[in-house]
């Protein structure tokens, strides 16, 4: 039973990951054993490879470790770390980190909780996204004063600057 379980925990997180990198515009072949790590349930060696390409600056690749770090899968869990690495792949304009920077300020996991940033960074994920996190936004708003929301829409706008030129 608690083989089962395990094995479908495993699958969840290597199809997750899958869609995390199949967005990103990497081939398969870049990312093919951390990926089959992950669907043989070895999440050490799938961090290991994410991580060997983590640190040459590849987007979907500290994303990914973000979440493995996120999620204690294959590290132990640690939540600054993981905000890190979602940061560095957020800072490139890829849309899982930038979601998860502001999620993560949102709920003050792994950084200082602080609505006016999560605004911004949800702000700026929806943007890139389609809307897809403007209700995370609109409830981020939902705690800010009107001065704080002018100041997070200020925020808002100079990411968009930044990263519209990328």
């Amino acid at each position: 039973m608690q083989s089962n379980v395990l094995k479908r925990k495993a699958f969840c997180i290597g199809q997750v990951l899958l869609v995390l990198i199949l967005f990103s515009g990497q081939s398969f072949a870049d990312i093919s054993r951390g990926q089959a790590a992950i669907l043989k349930g070895d999440f050490a060696t799938a961090f290991k490879e994410f991580k060997i390409d983590a640190d040459k600056g590849l987007a979907y690749a500290q994303a990914a470790v973000g979440v493995m770090l996120h999620l204690g899968q294959g590290v132990k869990r640690n939540l600054p770390q993981a905000f890190f690495w979602y940061k560095k792949a957020a800072e490139q304009g890829y849309d899982a980190g930038v979601a998860n920077v502001g999620i993560m300020y949102y709920k003050g996991a792994g950084t200082e909780q602080n609505d006016i940033k999560a605004y911004a960074w949800l702000d700026l994920a929806s943007h890139i996204r389609g809307g897809r996190e403007h209700n995370a936004k609109a409830r981020a708003a939902s705690y800010l004063s009107p001065a704080q929301l002018k100041k997070a829409q200020q925020l808002a706008a100079s990411l968009r600057k930044k990263f519209d030129k990328k």
